[in-house]
């Protein structure tokens, strides 16, 4: 073998190297040099740090008593104090498909909602096609005052949606308009990685 054909395939080895090795030189320089943190995976924005609520007895319009929260649930829950306008119902249309879409994990979730007014004529006859929400008539702003978040609207302002898990942390919001398969790839994500609820 002559010097040029050695030198050229020492050149093909050394390329072979360096293409092999880049990613995890790159990743290195990415994470440690140019310290690029990546975003969190998650489309709700997490709550640091996470807040144990203290559920007040609850009833429901439907005359059942809550006294110490929802069971072993995971709870998405919409409260939207004086009346739950077009956007609220939006928001609970979407909810009701997250829930269905879950499949065997359906009974793992409770939507609810936290109104001021639940006598509303609009809103009852709205929630005839809604059996398995949870509709609270409660006005206490010891309540609201558990899921305020500094830099976000105050609650019930706007139809936020607020995640709470079954050992009831209150661990996750959304904004009023969101989008609800990125909604659906959290919780269903959150269920795969904890047994409990």
């Amino acid at each position: 073998m002559n010097n040029n054909s050695l030198l050229w395939h020492r050149l093909k080895f050394i390329a072979l190297v360096l293409v092999f090795a880049s990613p995890f030189v790159g990743g290195w320089m990415a994470l440690y040099v140019f310290e690029l943190r990546p975003e969190s995976i998650n489309y709700g924005t997490l709550v640091q740090p996470v807040k144990k609520l203290q559920w007040p007895v609850l009833e429901s319009v439907t005359g059942d008593r809550f006294e110490n929260g929802f069971g072993r649930k995971w709870i998405f829950l919409l409260i939207a104090r004086d009346s739950c306008s077009q956007q609220c119902q939006s928001n609970l249309f979407y909810l009701r498909q997250i829930r269905t879409l879950l499949g065997r994990d359906t009974p793992r979730l409770q939507n609810l909602l936290i109104v001021t007014n639940a006598e509303d004529k609009e809103l009852t006859s709205f929630l005839v096609d809604y059996p398995d929400l949870v509709v609270i008539e409660n006005s206490s702003e010891l309540l609201y005052s558990q899921f305020r978040v500094a830099g976000v609207e105050q609650v019930g302002s706007t139809p936020q949606l607020y995640l709470v898990d079954p050992d009831n942390n209150y661990m996750m919001h959304y904004p009023a308009e969101f989008d609800h398969y990125r909604v659906l790839d959290d919780i269903r994500k959150l269920m795969k990685l904890s047994q409990i609820g």
